[in-house]
């Protein structure tokens, strides 16, 4: 059993449930940060939070203000590491793919933005420094806007099949960019399952908030979850003093 270090500072994840989210969810909670988790259904994690005093969970959807709030909040102070994985349960359309939440990333973006502010200006809230909370939002490749980032035969995949998720994320990145935050954007490729194959497979390329490009974008076909969750772990996480996040958004693949 892994006991909490209280010289770490406290995460919240959002999507910690499943996928590259529980990913990261399992790194961290090893490594003794102590995380808070908003799920609808408390019980996907019952293994974890009988092994790890560490984890906290918040049972709630990222629709429920409330929810949120008391997800960012660790003894009465504001986290200093939001993590964010959610995405659509998708289901088949045709040819294509559609959800029962269409808007899921986007809404649930703005609100964890509008919990974070409400929670700011609570004089009973200690805010999480001058600069307040790292943000990290897990989005997709092949919705950049400053050029191709996925290979050519995965185009009609990515831009007709995938074109609803796509849309949602495209949005929430466009939230993100309009926040005053230190903020971090991780575009992986096509996620597949598996075990990790470590960071010296992972190839990534930088678009700035501003800037542009920064060199050769990294082009790829796909990419493991767990993988992106230990590059999260390890680039984000465990690096989040070292650097004031101006906004990236980062590619990963292989």
């Amino acid at each position: 059993m892994t006991s909490p270090s209280p010289s770490l500072p406290p995460i919240t994840i959002f999507g910690g449930t499943a996928g590259t989210g529980l990913s990261v969810l399992k790194r961290c909670l090893r490594a003794g940060y102590t995380v808070k988790v908003l799920a609808r259904t408390p019980s996907k994690l019952s293994s974890l939070s009988a092994k790890y005093p560490n984890l906290h969970i918040i049972q709630g959807d990222i629709h429920n203000l409330e929810s949120i709030k008391q997800c960012l909040i660790h003894s009465r102070r504001i986290v200093d590491i939001i993590i964010s994985s959610i995405g659509m349960t998708m289901q088949r359309k045709g040819l294509s793919f559609t959800s029962v939440d269409t808007t899921i990333c986007e809404t649930g973006t703005k609100n964890i933005l509008q919990a974070l502010e409400e929670l700011e200006s609570d004089e009973k809230i200690e805010r999480a420094g001058n600069e307040g909370p790292k943000m990290i939002f897990l989005s997709t490749t092949g919705i950049s806007a400053q050029g191709r980032d996925i290979p050519i035969p995965m185009v009609p995949l990515y831009h007709w099949m995938l074109h609803v998720p796509h849309d949602d994320k495209r949005k929430m990145e466009s939230v993100i960019r309009e926040s005053d935050r230190e903020w971090v954007v991780v575009r992986p490729s096509l996620l597949f399952d598996g075990n990790a194959k470590g960071l010296e497979s992972v190839r990534t390329s930088t678009e700035g908030k501003a800037e542009g490009k920064e060199g050769e974008v990294a082009i790829g076909y796909t990419i493991r979850r767990e993988d992106v969750g230990l590059w999260i772990f390890e680039e984000c996480v465990r690096k989040m003093g070292s650097e004031r996040w101006e906004g990236k958004m980062v590619t990963l693949t292989y």
